[in-house]
Parts: C-alpha cells; structure tokens; sequence
C-alpha cells in the first residue's frame, strides 16, 4: 500500500509539473536543397544553456520549459543565423518551422571553416539511410579527415572496393571493366584506351564535393552496370568568400635523392606537356600512307629526342593547389556564385623487380632483372558558375580539365629464348615511354520546379574532347649491356620508335521529368512519384599508330653499342651512313569506332508509412561501329565495318523497409549488361618491345548480368553505421583477359567466356568505440571497417571448341578476390576552440586473384594480396592554417603474380613460380593549407 502510495505521489507530481510547463518543437527545411530537412543544424534559447540539433529529419525538440517568452536562435555554417520569438504556455507544445538560406555575409562577416552540408560525413550518412537504392558515400570531410589527395584513395575505404597500382578500383571482385562513371549526372569518357573509366587517382579531392557508390541498379542510371556506378559530385559553391591554398611535398624511400633516369625530351616536362619535341617527322606524320625509308643524313636530324636518358637525383615530389569561390550577386531572388580549383601533383618512383615468362613446364622462356623508372604528373582544374532564381529553378555551368602524364623507362636484362644472338651475353631492353592524357569537358546541368515541387523538369548536357598520345616511344634491344653490348635484331624487328595517338570527342545529353502524384500534407512532401527520362551519350575515337625502325646495311660485325650512351652509336652511324630510319606501309595505322547510345526509362516510387519501394525499367539501344582493315591486308584494301547494335530491356527495383528510427532492411534485384574497353575491341596489336603483345577482339559481345541484393542497417546516431549485405550476380557471357605464353613472351587477348557467378556478403562499419563500450576515456576513438566475403565461379562447356584453348573451363572469375578488407582507427587527439588534431591509421587488403586466363595448358596467372597500412596526422591550428601529415605503405610489400607449372617440373630445384615482382617504396609526405 505504501509503494503504491509512492508511485501515485510520483505520477501525480509529475503530471502537475507537466502542466506547469511548456514545450517547443519543430522543422526546419533546407531551401537550398529543395526544401529537404536540414539535419544536425543548432538550435539554442537565447540567454540559456538549453540546446539541441535537428535530427535526421530536421525535427527538433524542446520540452519542461517554465512559461514565458524566449527567442529560438537557428545556426548552421553557411546558412543565415535566425532568431525567432516564441511564447510557451503551460501544459502546451508550441511549433515553430524554420526555412534555413544560404548566407550572403561578405568575407569580413564570417569564414567558413567546416565542410558544406554536401560534403560532411554525417549529412552523407543521411542521405544513406533515406535513400531507397543500396549506396555508400564518401564526401570531402571524409577525405580530408583520411589525408587522401585522389578519388581512387578515398573509394578504397567503401567496403567490396579494392585497387591495385594503376589497374583501377575492383568492385566486389569485378574490375575496372564492370564499373561505369557519371560527373554531376553526366557520363565522362575516358580518354586512356586500357581503362573503362577514368583512372580515379588522377582526380584531385580538390574539385570533389562527394562521391557516391551506387552498388544497386535503377532505372535513370545507364544500363552499363555490375560492379558500381560511381557518381562524382563537384564541389559546391560556397554561400560567403572563401580561397584556400595548399602546398605539399613527398620522400619514397626507394627513390628520393637517388639516381633517376629521365627522358626529358618535353617543352615543359616539370608540367607533364610534351609540346613539339616528340612530334612526328613530316615524313611520317598521320597523313601518310606509304612507306619511307630516310636517308642516314636525313635521318640524323629526323627527330629531336635522344636515345639515352638524362640521369639525375630524384627530387621531392610536389603538389600545390589554389582554390576560391563565393556569391557574386544575391538580391533575395537571384543569385550568382563561382568555384574554381587548380590543383597539380606530381611523384618520383623507382621500383627493382623480377620479370619472368613461364611455359606450363615452369620453364622461364623471359627472366629479366627490372627497374622502372616513372615520373608522374597529374592537374585537375574545376570551374563552376550557378544561378538561382526563386530557389525553384537551378542553373551550373561546369569546365572540367584532367590531364596527366607518365614519363616511364624500363630497363630489364636477363635471359631470353625468344632472341637467338645473344653470343652468350644476357638480353638487354630500354623501353621509354612518354604517355599524355588530356581531357576537357564542358557541362551544362538545370532544373526547374513549379507548384511546390509537384513538378521538376531536370535536363543537362556536355561536350567533352579527349586525347591519348604515346609520342615517340624508343625501344632498344642488345645483347649484354655496358661498353660492349652487341646491336641485335630478330625476324627483322629492329630496334624502334612507336607513336600512338587516340582523340574522342563525347556528347551527351539528359532530360528528366518528375511529377508527384500523391502528397503527405503533415509530412510536407509527395509519398508517391513517376518519373520518365531519355539519354543519349555518344563517343567517336579516331586511333592512330606508327611504328619506325632503325633498320642497317653494315657489311660486317656492327661496332660495339654503350647503352650508358646508345645515341652516340646512332649518331656515329648515321655519319658513316649504315643506321637510318624507315617504316613499311601499315593496312593497321588507322581505325574508327563510334558508339552511340539511346536510352529511354521509366521509374515510379511509393512510399508508405515505414515502406519505400521504386520499380523501373530502362530500354537502351547501344550502337557500335567498328572500321579498320585487316592485319594481313593492303593500305589499298577497303575498310571492313564490323557493327554491333543490341537492344536490352532492364527492369530493377529497391525496396526499403523501416524497421524503427535506426534501421532498415533492402532488398534490390536488376537485369543490366557489361560493355567492353576500347583496348579489348581495338583490332590493333599493342607491342610491348620484349615480345609481349596485346590483341583486340573486335567481335566481343556484350555481356548480360543479373544481380540481386539484400541489406540490413542500423544508424546508432548521426555519425554511425553498421551493416549487413548479401549479394548475388550471374553474368551471361562475361569479358575475360587471356594470356598464352609465345617463344618471344606473352600474348594477351579478350573474349567472352560461358558463363560465371558471384555471391557473397559485405560489412559496413562506422563506430564510435566510446558509445559501443560506454566507456567515458575511449569518445575520442572512431572505428570504421568496410570488409567483403565472398566466392565465385566461370565455366564453359569443355567440349566446346570456342573454349577448347582455355585450360581451366571451370575457375574463379577473372579478376576476383575471395575476400578484402578496408579498415580504419582514428583518434581525436585534440578538440579545443579552434585547434583540432587527429591521428588515422588506415588498413587495406584484399585475396588471392586471377590476373589473367591461362590457355593452352599453362596455368591462370595470379595476383598475391598487398597488405597496406597506412597512417596520417591532421591538425588544424586555427580557421586559417592546417597541416598534414602523411606515411603511406608502411609494410612496404612487394607486388606480386605468379602461374604455377601444369606439367612435371624437370628442375625443381630451379623452379620459381613468380613472373612479376617489384617493390614499391614508403612514402612520407605532408601538406600545408592555408585559407585567404
């Protein structure tokens, strides 16, 4: 009786002081963004200690306020500062809704010193959990915080994403060749005819926004799809004036202040431009047809590049940036504002290894001691201009410009039995090769909106040029090295120079219309929404190559050639008239491929009470042409048209089921296809000058996938995520890379294989250590880990005589892993007033793969794990100033593929497995910030 005495005097106390008191509560809104609820903004009583932040859906609360009158003070960085009054009334709950804008306060009023709502972690975490398709996002404070300078390093820490030297991201074990690219909507081609996409790590975080992963298929997307689309978002323009500049510099171990060989034959090489001094020689520019044979005289002064490379110590590498953008003009219903970024890179790198060639007896046909040398440059610049009017129509203007260059020379010496006179002196061979990539892109992107959103019209368009260009490669071949190595020459292949060159031009084009036909009055938004879209992207690639011998009529033993010095024997020859240049008319010098695609697609989205479902269907007629004449042809021979013209029909759909507050279940399933490279349907054999070759297969198919995944997710707070993922793909005739093994080397080439599944299941983790163990001491400690599990299978009819050269019909999928792991701790070291500090140690790795098919008996060539670990040290001192500091590969392991013997190994004692091993080099860099 006296307990129950207690608790009604506690219920009823409790009551009355309810009554005695008031609440506040409400939304706010991001006018910005269309009116979407702006979360994890401030909102404080003036002249109290009371405070909260907006939740995921920008509702706040406020409750047991004593009446009376109080101003509401709004606050997000960036946006207009609000103070509103408010009056609370006993025993009642008071509303206030708040419509937040972007600021217009000048330089002098304010910096801004934190990340756009875009860009932060916890607004990207946001977006995760309400979004119905399965995705992963890292935005610039992410980048920032994990002290990466490139796309490509910061996708490494999204779980299912590995990435290997210059081979590109692997999604769930698929390459380079199932992802797909969108910048702001809009496809950008890659200029580079052995990527699909643009290699990530020449795109400096200094033009990104966000990146987003989309690991699910939906209908407005294109239909090129399997492993992810990745969708970069540049970076916004911020509401007051801000410039920010940044330098940085770099040491790797295996190369800093060394001995570095260079070809500086460029106009500006510091700069990555190679200008005129590689250009063709009149005589053999793109316009010729015929062969020409020089005269030495002639050929003396033919070319400004020099056979032997400068030596000299490798400096630092260097990177610097400048970037600023503000509001021009604002007057309430117009608004003009500009970004602009410059960023260049550049990096040093020496690596020693072993190159070898295996026959299925695990007999080396090559067995060469390598070094590469690379100088490396990369630019990303940005410029953005937008206009707003009446926060329903949205107008950008984006000119976007990649380029980089790779000055790279390989030199191997050792065995090999493809090359006859060798007089018992080891093979040498000098590769050096310049690469230069150019892109340029112009964008357009708007959208419009009427009747509070009801409907939006989205439209955008770009035009973008691209240009590959490998000018005057010389590759020189001798039998010993030093003093005395002898001028050599098998079946005629002479030592040469190689000019390729690939120019594209992309057009593309989308329209979007959106119409919401059911709208939740309380919610303020529509619960039901059709959309229809068209888009078109069109690419046109013109190649070209050349290649011009250094051929001789010396009657006699030719003089010995230095390969310390190998130009003084072509000059010395020239002179004496027994060296000169020639080439023989190539049917192969040219070929054409345009590709065009017409996209139609229809998606309708429903969502009820805690259900969100999207199903769609997307049509696409994806047109190739191919024109190109025959290896054994004349340059007489008429052009052969080979065309490719299917029509996919993909359905998709993603449901989202809330569970409560915190989590979500997801189911998503599609039909989509795989188109190949450029270089796998390029009808042109690529020279390696060690006898190594590649080979396009202009008659790759398309390959048909089906996917199908299943998610379930908790956000613990608002900077918190932990999630479950299984998945499943069966690819219909999927694109494979296969290597057989030739007297001279390898030989690469492509084609569909039979079929091949993959399923597995994926982990996402972000953590605060503190809150998971309640513990007080371990808040400044964040665990984020991103890890995949997973198998998978290819297989073809052994009978079949399509696949009767492949050895294995029934394997792992090319290119896929087992499993890979991405994880990373950080500590916040210090968090006062305007100092913070924080230290990252960050892991990644990856399973066992197959790099390459084997045929014809050999075994799969494969690629051994990397164990990386890396480490940074960021500290802002103060608004102004920030610094960083950066060690990365600190294991510092090697690279390494392997193939193993398929027959009885005569000499085991002798026997190596390894055909490729190089050693990488620690890198410690730091960069300084330094914003205007």
């Amino acid at each position: 009786m006296k307990k129950l005495l207690v608790l009604f005097t506690i219920f009823t106390s409790a009551v009355a002081f309810a009554q005695s008191t008031g609440s506040v509560k409400g939304k706010l809104t991001d006018q910005e963004y269309n009116n979407e609820p702006l979360a994890f903004a401030n909102v404080l009583i003036k002249g109290t200690t009371k405070g909260t932040t907006s939740d995921f859906d920008g509702l706040y609360y406020f409750d047991n306020i004593e009446p009376g009158n109080y101003t509401l003070v709004f606050s997000f960085v960036g946006y207009e500062t609000q103070e509103v009054a408010v009056t609370v009334t006993p025993g009642k709950t008071e509303e206030v809704n708040i419509v937040m804008t972007a600021s217009a306060a000048s330089l002098d009023e304010v910096v801004v010193t934190t990340s756009t709502k875009r860009e932060s972690e916890t607004a990207l975490l946001l977006e995760q959990k309400k979004a119905v398709e399965i995705k992963q996002s890292i935005g610039a404070e992410e980048l920032t915080r994990k002290a990466v300078s490139n796309v490509e390093q910061g996708l490494t820490k999204v779980s299912g994403i590995t990435t290997v030297q210059d081979r590109g991201i692997f999604v769930r074990g698929l390459d380079d060749r199932y992802n797909f690219l969108l910048v702001n909507g809009l496809p950008l081609a890659s200029a580079d005819p052995d990527n699909k996409i643009i290699p990530l790590s020449y795109i400096a975080t200094s033009i990104v926004g966000s990146v987003d992963v989309l690991k699910t298929f939906n209908s407005s997307i294109y239909q090129d799809f399997a492993g992810a689309t990745f969708q970069i978002n540049t970076k916004q323009i911020p509401s007051q004036p801000v410039t920010v500049v940044n330098f940085g510099a770099g040491v790797n171990t295996n190369t800093t202040l060394k001995d570095f060989n260079i070809d500086n034959s460029g106009d500006l090489e510091f700069l990555g431009y190679t200008g005129g001094g590689r250009s063709l020689p009149g005589p053999y520019n793109k316009d010729a047809t015929l062969g020409y044979t020089a005269t030495p005289s002639e050929s003396a002064t033919m070319f400004d590049t020099s056979w032997t490379p400068e030596t000299t110590k490798a400096p630092l590498s260097t990177r610097f940036g400048i970037s600023h953008g503000q509001s021009i003009y604002n007057n309430g219903t117009d608004k003009v504002g500009f970004y602009f970024s410059l960023d260049y890179r550049n990096s040093f790198l020496t690596q020693q290894g072993v190159e070898r060639a295996l026959n299925s007896e695990g007999t080396a046909q090559q067995d060469f001691q390598t070094t590469n040398y690379n100088f490396s440059t990369q630019k990303s610049s940005l410029f953005g201009l937008n206009y707003k009017r009446n926060n329903n129509f949205n107008l950008l203007f984006n000119t976007i410009y990649l380029q980089n260059s790779s000055n790279f020379i390989r030199e191997a010496a050792g065995e090999n039995n493809g090359f006859t006179q060798l007089n018992d002196k080891v093979f040498y061979i000098r590769d050096t090769k310049y690469t230069e990539n150019d892109l340029v892109s112009f964008q357009l992107l708007g959208e419009k909106s009427w009747r509070d959103d009801k409907h939006i019209l989205s439209f955008g368009g770009s035009y973008a040029l691209g240009n590959n260009n490998v000018p005057d490669r010389r590759v020189l071949r001798t039998a010993g090295e030093g003093e005395e190595a002898e001028y050599i020459t098998t079946n005629g292949i002479d030592p040469f120079k190689f000019y390729q060159e690939l120019e594209n031009y992309n057009v593309n084009a989308k329209l979007d219309y959106q119409i919401g036909l059911q709208k939740n009055e309380e919610l303020d938004k529509y619960t039901a929404i059709l959309k229809a879209g068209y888009n078109y992207d069109e690419i046109s690639y013109d190649f070209f190559n050349r290649t011009i011998s250094v051929d001789q009529n010396y009657n006699g033993v030719l003089p010995f050639i230095n390969t310390n010095d190998p130009q003084a024997f072509f000059d010395q020859g020239f002179e004496d008239g027994y060296l000169f240049y020639r080439n023989t008319a190539d049917p192969q010098a040219k070929s054409f491929i345009d590709q065009s695609i017409h996209a139609g697609y229809l998606d309708f989205t429903k969502e009820w009470d805690r259900l969100l479902v999207q199903i769609g269907v997307r049509g696409e007629y994806a047109y190739r042409k191919i024109t190109y004449r025959e290896q054994l042809t004349s340059i007489n021979s008429p052009y052969s048209e080979l065309e490719y013209e299917p029509f996919d029909i993909s359905p998709s759909f993603n449901v989202k089921y809330t569970l409560n507050d915190v989590s979500n279940i997801r189911i998503a399933g599609s039909k989509t296809v795989t188109r190949p490279r450029l270089r796998e349907i390029l009808p042109t054999t690529f020279q390696d000058g060690d006898g190594n070759q590649v080979i396009g297969n202009p008659e790759i198919e398309n390959s048909k996938n089906y996917n199908l995944d299943l998610k379930y997710e908790i956000f613990p707070s608002n900077s918190e995520v932990l999630a479950f993922t299984a998945f499943g793909k069966f690819i219909d005739s999927p694109i494979e890379r296969l290597s057989r093994a030739t007297s001279v080397g390898y030989r690469t080439y492509f084609d569909n294989f039979d079929q091949a599944y993959i399923y597995g299941v994926e982990i996402e983790a972000k953590l605060n250590i503190g809150n998971v163990t309640n513990t007080e001491v371990l808040e400044g400690f964040t665990f984020g880990l991103n890890g995949i599990l997973m198998d998978s299978e290819a297989s073809a009819d052994p009978d079949s005589d399509e696949f009767a050269s492949v050895t294995n019909t029934n394997r792992k999928l090319q290119g896929a892993s087992d499993w890979g792991i991405n994880t990373d701790l950080s500590y916040k070291l210090v968090d006062k007033g305007e100092t913070n500090s924080s230290l990252n140690l960050i892991f990644n790795t990856y399973g066992r793969r197959i790099y390459a098919v084997g045929v014809e008996g050999a075994d799969e060539i494969y690629e051994k794990p990397i164990n990386q670990l890396d480490f940074s040290w960021n500290t802002q001192f103060n608004e102004k100033i920030g610094l960083r500091f950066t060690v990365r590969n600190i294991l510092n392991e090697k690279t390494l593929f392997t193939q193993d013997a398929t027959q009885e190994v005569q000499f085991p004692e002798k026997y190596s497995n390894i055909i490729e091993s190089f050693n990488q080099g620690v890198n410690f860099s730091f960069n300084l910030t330094y914003k205007l």
